[in-house]
């Protein structure tokens, strides 16, 4: 009976759980897109706080098009601060925390993403567009 437990016991430990864990290469590219993703669409934000020329609310619009499609649980706290926006005008205090809370995000991003290849001991220039083909060199 104990063996039969210690048997399942490690079946659970070594199949179920693992299958629910995300990889530290699945997580890195989670953080690539979300990366990626905020590099793509900042300047629909430059629109929306009146540093680019341009439609606030095609600005607007697009931006809530692509950030209500992503799945990607790295962007969470970028959706939830888009859909704080509760004054929809140009350069409003809303608006202006948002871009903020952006502009911050991405820097952590990028770190993340630098300190995980810097971790793999990948000290040359980091081109984003680049960086999953890297890990995948240096991780093997």
């Amino acid at each position: 009976m104990i063996r039969l437990k210690l048997l399942l016991f490690t079946v659970f430990i070594g199949i179920i759980i693992p299958c629910g864990m995300s990889s530290e290469r699945s997580m890195f590219i989670d953080t690539v897109e979300a990366f990626n993703f905020l590099s793509k669409h900042h300047h629909e934000l430059h629109i929306m706080i009146g540093e680019d020329e341009g439609d606030f609310k095609k600005a607007y619009n697009s931006f809530y098009k692509y950030i209500s499609a992503t799945s990607n649980d790295r962007l969470l706290p970028i959706k939830n601060g888009f859909f704080r926006i509760k004054d929809f005008k140009t350069a409003s205090k809303d608006v202006k925390d948002f871009d903020a809370l952006v502009d911050y995000y991405q820097s952590g991003l990028s770190l993340e993403i630098e300190g995980i290849l810097k971790g793999y001991g990948y000290s040359n220039i980091i081109e984003m567009d680049k960086v999953v083909d890297i890990y995948d060199k240096i991780k093997k």
